[in-house]
């Protein structure tokens, strides 16, 4: 007799049929739900599709009469600098020619728009009478709805434009419509068709220039929107114009105002009620997050680009049940012959490009300012350190080393390649000519949401050994201890502690060999300035992309797993207490 037979006696064998009745129901219960879960899988339905565009940071901005001045050479007093990214003369034509590509788009149901609508809204409410009017146009031709919400240019407190003028200029676009509003701040909800409704949040502080509001009773108000929606059938879409997710992992640490206030809580409360996309802005960066609540349910926050600035681009959303296209959309040329009317002296040249290849324009305008800024304004505080902390001392030699070599050649002789082998740096071969043009255009692809950035790149190396190399000249005769030191402190101050700087390091290592003090420390500057890339790792595209539509129930299936690992259990408890009984 086995031994399985010796331990249940005659007395106990009365209970095997409980046992069998139990595996019984599991098996059943498993039979049941798995035919369940393969007719649903093999349903061949059609399924209804909503079509939708976003953009964000459109930025209007009255065009100046000369090309080449701004705003305040015209008398304008302003509170934010107007000449930003080069495409200020153009915001208008650039919108223009975005809602005509939403009108002639056959699957466009409607618009969303997250935000900064007008650069110098919150001054001048001529700026955003003309974003207006412009909407108002394209819904009487179209009849195709637009939804808005605030950013923090739109409106602030006791300026021309307050939260109360905001809605008034924009009450056709999402207010008149609402379900719901929210005193005291711009957040509405609204039905956009019979199977989804907005909710619209204000995150914006009016007392401060970018500080994010998300306090408890607007994401009260927020939550209570989304239960209301869904108790009537609809699945929930939300804008707003700050972040709700971490797009690098110290954004809040070193970025706090690009990012909602308790993000991951707030995000997972959204989560498990079923809400899937968010799209934001603020920061004209495109990138995407999904982030997975302890329930299992996952949602994603599209960090959008700018239309209005560098690099002119939104987004189409077509969904279906199963699932969520999207699609990075150029704005590829403008009326240049209207802005040459309003705005003079601006050569054959550029209005050629602005007519056939407005994204070739954008980017070198963009290269052009950014690589100015680089060489002129890399300072310790562009990399979020004070000259009051005790870090400044130690990376100012770095970042005016960084300026003083901005523009020598990489390659050839006397190049920083040769250099570098000097210091035991080798730097790989690259389409990159000066440092000025490797962090440059870093900086730019990073903006559009390339991921050629991450750790485990060759561009990424690249950089990497560029910076060591000028922390190795500024600090030659500091020593490697020194290095490292500089390292952990960037590092902590950015609120990345020891295991997440020990396991970046490694994965360094491990990609290119043993990594010297000097670019640890310069991995340390990386992160930084493309924390969010280097460390892109959810697998979630930033440009185009499909993920699982709202009817793809991710948490129903964690909790059948749940339920039945329930069942087991307790039949593993029944059988223990039997085997138990035979010994006593």
């Amino acid at each position: 007799m086995g031994q399985i037979g010796k331990i249940f006696s005659e007395s106990q064998k009365e209970c095997l049929p409980m046992i069998k009745k139990t595996m019984s129901i599991i098996l059943s219960l498993v039979l049941i739900l798995g035919s369940s879960l393969t007719l649903t899988a093999n349903a061949k339905t059609i399924e209804a599709k909503t079509g939708f565009a976003v953009a964000s940071d459109l930025h209007y901005v009255h065009p100046v009469k000369q090309a080449g001045t701004t705003l305040a050479d015209e008398g304008w007093v302003t509170t934010f600098k107007s000449e930003s990214e080069s495409l200020t003369n153009q915001s208008g034509y650039i919108i223009d020619e975005f809602l005509k590509e939403c009108a002639e788009n056959p699957e466009c149901q409607f618009v969303l728009a997250t935000g900064d609508l007008a650069t110098h809204g919150r001054d001048y409410i001529s700026e955003h009478e003309v974003v207006a009017a412009k909407f108002r146009k394209f819904e009487q031709e179209t009849g195709k709805q637009v939804y808005v919400i605030n950013g923090n240019h739109d409106n602030a407190k006791d300026m021309p434009v307050d939260h109360k003028k905001f809605t008034e200029i924009y009450h056709e676009f999402g207010y008149d419509e609402a379900l719901s509003t929210d005193e005291g701040t711009c957040s509405y909800s609204a039905n956009l068709n019979d199977e989804y409704t907005l909710v619209a949040l204000d995150t914006c502080d009016e007392r401060y220039r970018v500080v994010p509001n998300n306090d408890a009773s607007r994401m009260d108000w927020a939550i209570k929107q989304v239960k209301a929606a869904k108790k009537q059938g609809k699945k929930v879409i939300m804008i707003m114009h700050h972040n709700l997710l971490e797009h690098n992992p110290f954004q809040k640490l070193n970025e706090k105002n690009y990012v909602v206030n308790t993000p991951y809580s707030f995000a997972g409360l959204l989560a498990d009620l079923g809400v899937k996309l968010v799209f934001t802005g603020h920061t004209h960066c495109a990138n995407t997050k999904s982030y997975t609540s302890f329930l299992g349910n996952t949602i994603y926050d599209f960090s959008m680009s700018s239309l209005g600035n560098f690099p002119a681009e939104y987004k189409f959303v077509s969904m279906t049940d199963s699932e969520i296209k999207y699609e990075t959309k150029k704005i590829n040329h403008i009326d240049a012959d209207k802005l040459a009317s309003v705005c003079k002296g601006y050569s054959k040249e550029a209005l050629d490009m602005m007519k056939n290849d407005l994204q070739g324009y954008t980017w070198s305008m963009s290269y052009k300012e950014y690589s100015e800024d680089l060489r002129e304004n890399i300072t310790p505080e562009t990399l979020g350190v004070e000259e009051t902390d005790a870090l400044y001392a130690k990376l100012k030699p770095v970042t005016d080393m960084i300026k003083e070599m901005s523009d020598t050649p990489i390659y050839g002789k006397g190049g920083i390649k040769e250099q570098a082998a000097a210091y035991g740096l080798e730097i790989p071969d690259s389409e990159y000519k000066t440092l000025n043009d490797a962090v440059t255009l870093a900086m730019l692809r990073c903006k559009i949401g390339d991921k050629r950035y991450s750790q485990d790149s060759n561009d990424f190396k690249v950089l990497i050994r560029l910076l060591a190399f000028t922390v190795r000249k500024s600090v030659a005769s500091t020593a490697d201890e020194g290095m490292l030191a500089n390292a952990n402190e960037i590092l902590q101050k950015l609120g990345c502690e020891g295991g997440i700087a020990d396991n970046m390091f490694k994965r360094f290592c491990e990609k290119n060999g043993f990594a010297t003090p000097a670019e640890k420390e310069a991995v340390a500057i990386a992160y930084s300035l493309w924390g969010g890339y280097i460390g892109e790792v959810d697998g979630v595209e930033n440009r185009n992309g499909t993920i699982p539509g709202y009817g793809v129930k991710e948490a129903s299936r964690n909790q059948f797993v749940a339920v039945f690992e329930k069942l087991v259990k307790l039949t593993i408890d029944i059988i223990k207490k039997v085997v138990i009984s035979t010994y006593h």
